[in-house]
């Protein structure tokens, strides 16, 4: 979510500089995701790569919300970005129940699974540059000491966990059986919808009460 503790050029600078970096590496990541998913039938990937989206998503609405807190002011610019993440949330929430019916489906009636050693390494190095992600979100937090830079190291750490998530089914599927594909995008999508639903309910209780 995107809340500022301050206002003025150092925040709106950096700020505004670490979430077109965010977007840019998160729309790459997607790109790739989408590769291996397609390439491999991994339906966790494809759970990972659509929360790698809705991470893009909310660094452009970041992008829109440092560019417009100085011509609309802090609180109208708030309830800007509060209704747009809502939306954003809901969106992908659904998304979420979306995969863990998926994973339903696949753990019910298994899909072969293609396993190569470069999507394995691909997904590993996308471990590492969420890592990167979190490490650069926190260094340009120094300069700004915005609540959206907090967020969105946080929301880098779970990707990076989710990532790990998609890259151990993909041993397990070459190794146990295709339903090892459908736990994951259960547990995965899961994840997702949860941490969903909780920012629309703070979303929910900031555009009500404010």
């Amino acid at each position: 979510m995107i809340y500022y503790t301050k206002a003025g050029e150092t925040l709106k600078n950096a700020g505004l500089k670490a979430v077109v970096l965010g977007a840019v590496i998160n729309f790459a990541l997607v790109v790739i995701k989408l590769y291996i998913g397609i390439s491999s039938n991994l339906l966790t990937i494809y759970c990972d790569a659509v929360n790698n989206l809705a991470d893009d998503f909310s660094c452009v609405l970041a992008v829109g919300g440092f560019l417009l807190i100085k011509k609309l002011g802090e609180r109208e610019s708030l309830r800007a970005q509060s209704l747009c993440t809502f939306v954003i949330n809901a969106l992908v929430a659904v998304t979420g129940v979306y995969f863990v019916y998926n994973g339903l489906e696949r753990f019910l009636y298994p899909t072969p699974v293609v396993y190569a050693t470069k999507y394995a390494i691909l997904i590993a190095v996308t471990v590492g540059v969420k890592i990167f992600m979190a490490v650069m979100y926190r260094a340009f937090n120094r300069y700004a000491d915005s609540d959206v830079l907090r967020a969105l190291v946080t929301d880098s750490i779970l990707d990076c966990f989710i990532t790990v998530a998609a890259l151990m089914s993909l041993f397990l599927v070459s190794k146990l059986n295709y339903a090892v594909d459908g736990v994951f995008a259960i547990i995965t999508g899961s994840v997702i919808t949860v941490s969903a639903v909780r920012n629309l309910i703070k979303e929910a209780k900031y555009l009500i009460l404010e």
